[in-house]
């Protein structure tokens, strides 16, 4: 008690970390791209998937959700803090197909709003199916029977030497 004594307002010093506990915080809620800087010479394309391919160059933003919206209408899906886009331009995802995109050509897996781009990156959107059907590759099945043949004509000679050096 003698520090308190020697405090001339010492009423005061529970009231500090209530003060502290009441500012404003940035939380994970909010984006914060205000005092991101934006990234610039950005490039964009849009693939609808039906042959119609956009680009735009040149442009400025934080995020893939600010540089998309900024040239083009989309329609944007919430889940909480996270927006999907669910359409560009009027083409909506419907049954498996939808919007997918990639920066400097890796796919990214996470919101477009928390991807943050750097200086001269390419975004890339895409009008496709998730489960795209593959073609298979015609060389696959004469390949598989020549390695198949070769190998059991393989063991079939392992096995008659095998049984030669046994009868000795």
């Amino acid at each position: 008690m003698v520090i308190l004594r020697r405090v001339k307002y010492w009423w005061v010093l529970p009231l500090v970390p209530l003060i502290l506990l009441s500012l404003p915080v940035n939380s994970l809620g909010e984006s914060g791209t205000d005092s991101i800087i934006a990234a610039e010479g950005l490039s964009l394309s849009v693939d609808f998937g039906n042959g119609t391919i956009i680009t735009f160059s040149d442009l400025n933003g934080s995020t893939v959700f600010d540089v998309t919206s900024d040239v083009l209408n989309i329609q944007t899906q919430w889940y909480g803090p996270l927006a999907y886009v669910r359409g560009i331009e009027g083409v909506v995802a419907k049954g498996q197909y939808g919007w997918q995109y990639w920066v400097n050509d890796e796919f990214a897996s996470m919101a477009v709003n928390f991807y943050f781009l750097e200086d001269g990156d390419t975004v890339s959107w895409v009008f496709s199916s998730p489960n795209p059907e593959t073609q298979q590759d015609p060389t696959l099945i004469p390949g598989v029977s020549i390695v198949s043949i070769l190998g059991l004509g393989f063991i079939t000679v392992l096995y008659i030497q095998t049984s030669r050096k046994l009868k000795q």
